[in-house]
């Protein structure tokens, strides 16, 4: 990580809906954290650090919404420091934080704590907070508390809250100060020890099927609650063409209502389960082609607003075992923007694609959306669309491996990020 007064990217073009250079190639120099000029050619005699390289695009920071960093608590997972090294690799200038440790985050101390670990590094973070007390389900937390520390949103994770009155109850407490819940939708009594999607998979293997139904049940009730409510909710990570369909319903309806799925969702099928790996064990689990397709089509007409890691680093023990036994989850950010520029390159142009992981995100967060433009903050994300590459074990910063990725080709890939006056680059 560099930390330099003059950065100079040359000859690089620009992918930023909102910039009058979109599309356009320009130097950009960057002076003590701030974009200086945007010209075609810059000169500059102090001394500088200067990046070029084949096809090299910038665009506004990403901002990945969903990634679990186990400290504190399961720091054997992944650490602060690692998992926000992860981030930068994977071209993110931020990332939100779940609240699912141990124990969970639940105070403003909490928040307090995940701030002071991750201060010093390139990645801004985002706190979130349960919204049940340990995300027992029984009482609510101080939610207010931890949003005028800097806890953006309120969240039990993965695991849904299967109380309706309590769901309701938080989508009208947080409607006073303008909060956010985030919400993964699983009925816990239709989904019983679902492993794999419910399907011709699930029979030919003897897996306990996770049906459909036990995500696009718990939309419809949580979109109903938040009709009744009338506050504002994020439906994370979302796996059924159903569930996009009555997401797409509640936006014609002018319901207060976002939307996100993970990058694996849109590469992956369970005609993949074949082989038993655990890598692909996620929750939702992935699901058949009919339902990827749908996903796709939801990004494309505009009903999922972003795209995330859902990176869930899982230690080897509890991976490396019989299916049933393994754990749920697999790492996503380092592949995140290669995955769905890989599936998503003759499909949307760039801008929108970089849309998903950059405006779209900080949007449903209520954070401010960097701009590239003179005298504006430099908070920029460096790629290569074009570039074709082979994910490795060994280029992994995140402590656990378990990613069905390694040896995949992708066409796309993160060089490096500038934020915060910092720049670091992964080539």
């Amino acid at each position: 990580m560099e930390n330099v007064k003059h950065i100079i990217l040359r000859n690089v073009k620009i992918i930023d809906s909102f910039s009058q250079h979109n599309k356009q190639k320009k130097d950009v120099l960057i002076v003590n954290g701030i974009i200086e000029k945007i010209d075609k050619e810059i000169t500059i005699k102090d001394p500088f650090f200067e990046v070029k390289s084949k096809n090299l695009h910038i665009s506004p920071g990403w901002l990945d919404l969903h990634a679990r960093m186990g400290e504190p608590g399961l720091e054997h997972r992944e650490t602060i420091q690692t998992g926000l090294n992860a981030a930068s690799k994977g071209g993110f200038t931020a990332t939100v934080l779940m609240p699912s440790t141990n124990p969970p985050i639940e105070t403003k101390a909490d928040i307090n704590f995940l701030f002071k670990k991750a201060s010093n590094h390139i990645v801004d973070i985002i706190p979130t907070g349960c919204i049940t007390r340990n995300c027992k389900q029984e009482e609510m937390t101080e939610m207010y508390d931890m949003y005028l520390n800097g806890a953006k949103a309120f969240t039990d994770d993965k695991k849904t809250i299967q109380n309706s009155m309590l769901m309701n109850t938080a989508l009208e407490y947080v409607r006073n100060f303008d909060g956010l819940i985030m919400s993964t939708c699983l009925d816990t009594d239709i989904n019983k020890l679902g492993q794999i999607n419910e399907g011709i998979m699930s029979t030919k293997m003897g897996l306990s099927p996770s049906p459909a139904l036990a995500e696009e049940l718990m939309v419809l009730r949580d979109l109903n609650l938040l009709k009744y409510s009338n506050s504002k909710l994020h439906i994370s990570t979302i796996s059924t063409s159903n569930s996009v369909k009555h997401i797409q319903k509640a936006k014609k309806e002018k319901l207060n209502i976002s939307t996100d799925v993970a990058a694996h969702q849109l590469i992956l099928t369970d005609e993949l389960l074949k082989g038993f790996n655990t890598h692909l064990k996620v929750m939702p689990p992935i699901r058949d082609e009919n339902n990827r397709q749908g996903l796709i089509d939801g990004i494309l007409n505009g009903t999922i607003d972003a795209v995330s890691s859902d990176h869930t680093p899982i230690e080897i023990e509890n991976k490396r075992c019989e299916f049933e036994k393994a754990e749920f989850g697999i790492l996503g950010l380092e592949t995140l923007f290669p995955i769905i520029n890989t599936v998503l390159k003759d499909k949307l142009e760039l801008p929108k694609i970089i849309d998903l992981i950059s405006t779209n995100p900080r949007k449903i967060m209520g954070v401010s959306v960097p701009k590239i433009a003179e005298r504006e903050e430099a908070n920029i994300t460096l790629f290569n669309p074009k570039e074709k590459w082979t994910y490795t074990k060994k280029e992994i910063c995140s402590i656990s491996k378990n990613t069905p990725f390694i040896n995949y080709e992708l066409i796309g890939k993160p060089i490096g990020v500038i934020n915060k006056g910092k720049i670091i680059i992964h080539h």
